[in-house]
């Protein structure tokens, strides 16, 4: 078992080779993260839709709550996939329901409620399936050579989703909501012909199924150095004669159900942090009394700090570990938060006060500190780290901890509202200690994956 301060920073010392990033590999990172692009324009869409679909409440309420209906079932399908028929035919469970879906969305007029409804469910498929599939695959496919860029690397699919949101608010402003979702289908297909063409079957995937020549010409094709993948042998071999009862006793190891408690865990201080939540309200959320703010112009300016954060963690994640960056940000962004809370307190007490625009200005900025220092960890470390907890022959439990975090951002979104009736500061104290109670949680359960093999990072719940 490492020590308190070595499980806290990432290894000093690596092989010349860890740190080499070869143009083939950067190439295939592109092209494994392109599908997380329509999952990012379908948490968007429904923000520059409605203002030009003419839905009543009923309706509207559908329209808005089917995508995480879907993600639900995208959990589902890509668990039963990652690991029975393999990472690269999970991709196609988030990129061919988004193409269904987005060409419904083009092709349906605004009456046509159905059609519209089928596309949000579909598209939202995508959301649930390409969270942690690309995070796997290039934790196991990557990581061999390039140990100490492989958690930046996992990281592009929270990059992606966050520039696809910021594509639809873009693309929002010049087309359509037609125009944007044929958009969107044109770039799920394109990023699905690329996978077929060019991407391989993972290899570790391909040595758990003894196919170990097709591993070695995948390992080749990704531009790999080495001959085998080490961690596939932990815990025990997956066969296709495996049958789902023998996959769920899986859950017994050590190494599958202490990660997956510890990421549902995460997942819960994510959530009740209320990260998502500013997503989902922001223009209710950074609305003041004394300052005339357009909508737009504050989702698009939310979105381009989102990329602004998630950048600056793929930069810094290789220097600071995961273990620090995600507690520097949980704090950060709990004590934004807190200032948050504060000043809508205060506007409610002191509604006429001649400091009114000062405290309102600061609340805008506490909302957009709240954005950049969540997107620098915690809103993406939880998912960053699935493909590398897990073992190499239980990844699709990985889908467990994602299904509840779509439970627990539904009960968020069932929360907010009512707390916010009753108080329209209280759920954000509530938020901030929350995020400040993940600090601790963090740093005795989450263990330092940069630099490390994903065969050490699963031997520190081995014992």
């Amino acid at each position: 078992m490492d020590s308190e301060e070595e499980r806290l920073l990432p290894p000093k010392t690596l092989p010349i080779s860890d740190h080499s990033i070869s143009f083939q590999q950067l190439i295939f990172v592109i092209i494994l993260t392109l599908p997380t692009l329509p999952a990012g324009m379908s948490i968007g869409f429904a923000g520059i839709a409605l203002p030009e679909l003419n839905l009543n409440l009923e309706q509207t309420s559908w329209f808005t709550s089917l995508p995480t209906i879907g993600a639900v079932l995208g959990n589902i399908l890509t668990g039963f996939v990652i690991d029975r028929c393999g990472r690269k035919k999970a991709f196609f469970v988030n990129t061919i329901p988004a193409f269904i879906g987005f060409a419904f969305l083009a092709l349906a007029g605004p009456l046509q409620v159905e059609y519209l409804n089928i596309g949000q469910l579909c598209a939202g498929i995508s959301q649930g399936a390409v969270i942690y599939v690309t995070t796997v695959y290039i934790a196991e496919s990557m990581a061999p050579d390039n140990l100490h860029f492989r958690s930046s690397w996992a990281s592009w699919n929270m990059l992606g989703i966050i520039f696809g949101i910021t594509l639809t608010y873009v693309l929002g402003y010049f087309f359509y909501y037609d125009g944007v979702a044929l958009i969107a289908a044109s770039i799920a297909l394109i990023s699905s012909l690329l996978l077929l063409v060019f991407v391989p079957e993972s290899p570790a995937w391909l040595d758990q199924r003894g196919r170990f020549i097709e591993a070695q010409q995948a390992r080749f094709r990704l531009g790999c150095k080495h001959t085998l993948t080490k961690n596939v042998t932990i815990g025990d071999n997956v066969t296709p004669q495996d049958n789902f009862s023998s996959h769920l006793l899986k859950v017994k190891r050590k190494d599958v159900h202490k990660p997956l408690l510890i990421a549902v865990t995460y997942f819960f201080f994510q959530q009740f942090s209320g990260i998502q939540i500013y997503s989902a309200h922001m223009v209710e959320i950074i609305s003041v009394k004394s300052l005339a703010i357009d909508s737009y112009l504050t989702t698009l300016i939310c979105g381009l700090i989102m990329i602004l954060g998630q950048i600056s963690y793929t930069s810094f994640l290789p220097k600071l570990g995961v273990r620090k960056i995600a507690i520097i940000s949980s704090m950060l962004t709990s004590l934004a938060t807190l200032v948050l809370a504060i000043c809508i307190h205060l506007s409610d007490i002191e509604t006429d006060s001649e400091y009114a625009h000062v405290v309102d200005y600061i609340h805008i900025v506490s909302v957009w500190c709240i954005v950049f220092f969540s997107a620098l960890g915690i809103a993406t470390v939880p998912y960053a780290i699935l493909g590398e907890i897990f073992p190499a022959d239980a990844k699709g439990f990985a889908s467990v901890s994602i299904f509840c975090m779509s439970v627990f951002f539904f009960i968020n979104l069932q929360i907010y509202p009512r707390a916010v009736v009753l108080s329209s500061y209280g759920i954000f104290y509530a938020y901030a200690v929350v995020g400040f109670l993940a600090v601790p949680f963090v740093y005795c359960c989450i263990p330092e994956t940069v630099g490390r093999t994903l065969e050490q990072v699963s031997s520190h719940y081995s014992s």
